[in-house]
């Protein structure tokens, strides 16, 4: 099985309207994730030669540029406690993002149980955690 056959797999068990475009010769599969607190564009790449999945939640944070020193610094705190996954500002923008990639292995059923765990844990790590986040802007 393909590290997409898998998703694909968990998308269709939780019936997710992928959308998929082109970027850079790497196909990104896009969708909603709403959690208790918010809802949240995510992007998932399919890297088969590596056998990984990147996974990304867009936490709908921007930071302006005078504040990202402050933030850096509070999402490293957070990031030590985390167990997997880890958030990320862009330096550019200041838009920040969990990111979870993984090394996808096993039989085909223990393939599909770490994508779903992979995908429904950084989803619970930007519900549990955006706030918190916007709470430190000034």
């Amino acid at each position: 099985m393909t590290v997409r056959d898998g998703f694909m797999a968990f998308a269709k068990k939780y019936n997710l309207p992928l959308h998929e475009k082109n970027e850079n010769g790497s196909d990104i599969l896009s969708f909603y994730i709403s959690g208790e607190k918010g809802k949240y564009n995510a992007f998932a790449m399919c890297m088969e030669e590596e056998r990984m999945l990147a996974f990304f939640v867009d936490c709908n944070i921007r930071v302006e540029a005078q504040y990202r020193g402050l933030i850096s610094e509070y999402l490293m705190k957070i990031n030590y406690q985390l167990k997997t996954g880890s958030f990320q500002m862009d330096p550019n923008t200041g838009d920040i993002s969990v990111r979870t990639c993984q090394y996808i292995y096993g039989s085909d059923d223990e393939q599909k149980a770490l994508i779903e765990q992979i995908v429904l844990l950084s989803g619970m790590i930007a519900d549990n955690y955006c706030h918190d986040i916007v709470k430190q802007l000034p």
